[in-house]
């Protein structure tokens, strides 16, 4: 009985036939901690008349399960109401931030990325109307007769909102590809009060989480953020290593992550040529073309998500970004 609950859990978060997404709920749930996980949503009350079991007992099993990344609650006016994590992508940044997740927990993840993510994403391209993630540029990069508006702007996501939390990257936690900072990735609002009672990561000031954001840009890691235009939750920085997006985008072209509404272009003239753009371009954007006798770089538009890695370590400053799509290429 029990294989078969950790199967019905996969499948209540959209992995139906998974092989390893069983294991993973095995590993970090016991089989009574599967019974419950089954009898969800709920309040404590709700969940009693279900599982005969008195309500404290309950609140403290649960709430075991919400530090693990397992359970999420929410305030209603008849009590907290619990339910499983949604799906695969919360149960993956969820669990891998649980303080106590073991090693072999984590192999377990990264084994599951290589095996059954790749085919899993195809379903997950074609069930969304859109990507879930976005590209955020990285404003200095963008001249001032381009309008950067609120929900592409990484400061004022900052200003507006109510709390900031700072965890480690889930992905680099896992994958070890690269050696890009891992403790860069930042919560905000609804989900930095998630971030700090769980105990996954700690409270930030905004002005700490502007330097964290410079140093990513400065490491080359791109500015993601939910693909919507309000009711931001999060500012991942991820690179095209360990993402979990980013390497299926570049290498088979996945429609995982939307580009920003800006592209990359180059004023010929000053480039001097340095390939340093060629380097700091995780989408294979740019290519070096003879120009009258002299190298200089070319954006391929096609591939460029206008994320301004190249832009801000140009010497010349040949490179800007320039508006390409309307503010309606960003889901309201």
């Amino acid at each position: 009985m029990g294989k078969e609950n950790y199967r019905k859990l996969a499948e209540k978060i959209l992995c139906p036939g998974s092989k390893l997404v069983p294991e993973l709920f095995a590993m970090i749930a016991d089989e009574k901690d599967a019974e419950l996980l089954l009898a969800l949503p709920g309040t404590a009350a709700e969940l009693k008349a279900r599982t005969g079991l008195e309500e404290k007992a309950l609140e403290e099993h649960l709430n075991r399960l919400f530090k693990k990344g397992l359970v999420f609650k929410s305030k209603k006016p008849d009590g907290i109401k619990y339910r499983l994590c949604r799906d695969l992508g919360q149960f993956h940044d969820a669990s891998i931030l649980w303080p106590e997740a073991s090693q072999k927990f984590l192999d377990l993840w990264q084994r599951y990325m290589e095996e059954e993510w790749p085919a899993y994403t195809v379903f997950v391209e074609k069930f969304l109307p859109k990507p879930f993630t976005r590209v955020i540029p990285i404003e200095k990069t963008v001249p001032a007769r381009n309008q950067v508006l609120s929900f592409e702007s990484v400061n004022e996501i900052l200003d507006k909102a109510s709390r900031v939390a700072l965890t480690k990257c889930t992905c680099r936690m896992t994958a070890h590809k690269c050696d890009k900072p891992v403790e860069v990735c930042l919560q905000v609002g609804k989900a930095a009060d998630y971030t700090i009672e769980r105990g996954t990561g700690r409270e930030i000031g905004k002005d700490e989480a502007r330097k964290i954001l410079k140093q990513a840009e400065e490491s080359g890691l791109v500015h993601v953020t939910m693909n919507k235009a309000s009711e931001f939750t999060y500012i991942c920085n991820c690179c095209g290593d360990c993402c979990i997006f980013l390497p299926l985008l570049i290498k088979e072209g996945r429609k995982l992550c939307d580009p920003s509404r800006f592209q990359a272009q180059v004023v010929k003239e000053d480039c001097n040529g340095c390939e340093i753009c060629l380097d700091r371009c995780w989408f294979k954007a740019i290519e070096m073309k003879d120009l009258n006798g002299k190298s200089v770089a070319v954006i391929q538009p096609e591939k460029c998500m206008g994320c301004g890695l190249c832009a801000i370590k140009c010497p010349t400053e040949a490179i800007q970004l320039i508006q390409v799509r309307e503010k309606e290429f960003v889901p309201a």
